[in-house]
């Protein structure tokens, strides 16, 4: 699919694709520009459930209706992103995917459905599934394609979270070689040197990309990419570092996309999985737990992403709002959705351990933990993100005195693909 054709629809694609802050902005330029086209209301309504909050539901549901309204017979395109819309606006992620598959199959050029269906496989846990997607249309790919650098990066991603870390680095730094400012494919490269604990490396190639003023004008993912500088100041046992980069980027309420944005789902799972590593080190973090549970309690019945659940559940916990807490895990039990599953078997396990862990009930994070621990992957996010449940379950083994499993577990990092620096030293008990 040729994106380039000038429209504000086709640059608001671009936009979302290359993580601009103006995309939202320019789809509704292309809405006031044209109300009836099928296309913009969908991508519209697609930008709206992607922020994953319950307040959207209803936006969501509106653009659904506006764009099968508009549908032409003879637009296929519009028709497989309107269907995928509509099967989001139920709650039907694998649905949505099925639709973007469609229209793959029709243009496997077609760069947005591709990202769609990556991000929306990355919250399922079914990252083997995206990996085989863009597999599948790898022979369309050349360096003369346009978007070139963007299916790199959407590869590269796929094969690190697959365990092809060293091919996943090539297609990533390849793709940061065309341009420098693509935010995902800097980001697969980060994931693959945490993944090999190369805390200084990974520093550097932050920190390069940052001084080149390459994140400049981009959206939250820029915040992401500070989240994972803390991480790799950590691994360089640097934790003040790692509390400065919260204060001064994750939660800098100076920052005009934190104040626009402050309960943004990724923003905040950044956030509390960071305070989570510190404290597991002995780093007191003061009141920070305060301010991000007062953003937290106002999502206790928002099930609109299963992995964000068990962050909310353990930032409520930290600042000792465990009836809150319950509630939230309740209302997680009351998933009746296609994807229940993520809840029942990974999600609520999670949000319970992590609960567990701050009453000190460390017995029962490993009851919850151990027998949850592969299947934790249903809940989405990346081996680098789930990583922290992981250790509050290796630091419960090791209150416990737990030594067998903890050799289990330490067997289990490493068959993912960890050379896990971090656990080593954060807990100084796997090796």
């Amino acid at each position: 699919m040729a994106l380039i054709d000038g429209s504000a629809l086709y640059q608001s694609r671009e936009s979302s694709l290359r993580s601009r802050r103006d995309s939202m902005a320019l789809v509704q330029q292309a809405l006031a520009d044209n109300p009836e086209d099928a296309l913009a209301h969908a991508t519209c309504g697609l930008y709206f459930y992607g922020e994953r909050h319950h307040r959207n539901k209803e936006k969501v549901q509106e653009y659904s209706d506006a764009s099968a309204k508009f549908l032409s017979s003879n637009d296929s395109q519009a028709k497989h992103y309107s269907n995928a819309l509509a099967a989001a606006s139920i709650g039907n992620p694998m649905g949505m995917v099925y639709h973007l598959e469609q229209q793959l199959l029709a243009d496997p050029t077609d760069i947005i459905a591709l990202k769609l269906c990556q991000s929306e496989l990355f919250w399922l846990g079914e990252m083997q599934w995206s990996a085989s997607l863009s597999a599948l249309v790898a022979p369309h790919w050349n360096p003369q394609s346009t978007y070139y650098s963007d299916y790199l990066a959407i590869r590269a991603f796929d094969l690190e979270e697959t365990g092809h870390l060293t091919l996943a680095e090539k297609l990533g730094r390849e793709c940061v070689e065309i341009n420098p400012s693509d935010v995902w494919g800097t980001h697969a490269v980060t994931h693959v040197m945490y993944m090999q604990g190369r805390g200084q490396d990974g520093a550097q190639w932050l920190d390069n990309l940052h001084a080149g003023g390459h994140w400049d004008g981009l959206s939250q993912m820029v915040l992401h990419l500070w989240w994972h500088r803390a991480l790799f100041h950590l691994i360089n046992a640097e934790p003040d570092a790692a509390l400065a980069v919260y204060d001064d980027y994750l939660r800098n309420f100076e920052i005009d996309m934190v104040a626009a944005l402050p309960d943004l789902y990724l923003d905040l799972q950044n956030a509390s999985s960071l305070l989570l590593r510190l404290e597991l080190i002995g780093v007191d973090v003061g009141d920070r737990w305060r301010a991000l549970a007062s953003v937290c309690k106002e999502r206790i019945h928002d099930l609109s992403n299963a992995f964000s659940c068990a962050h909310y559940a353990a930032v409520l916990a930290a600042d000792e709002r465990f009836d809150q807490a319950d509630e939230l895990i309740d209302s997680m039990r009351q998933a009746q959705s296609f994807c229940a599953g993520c809840y029942v078997n990974a999600a609520i396990p999670a949000a319970s351990a992590a609960v567990a862990h701050r009453k000190k009930d460390y017995k029962k994070v490993i009851d919850l933990l151990m027998p949850a621990r592969h299947q934790l992957v249903q809940m989405g996010g990346s081996h680098a993100q789930r990583e922290v449940f992981l250790l509050i379950l290796a630091d419960s083994l090791f209150k416990c005195g737990e030594q067998g499993m903890l050799t289990m577990l330490a067997a289990d990092l490493e068959e993912t693909g960890f050379n896990d620096i971090m656990a080593k030293r954060i807990l100084n008990k796997l090796g």
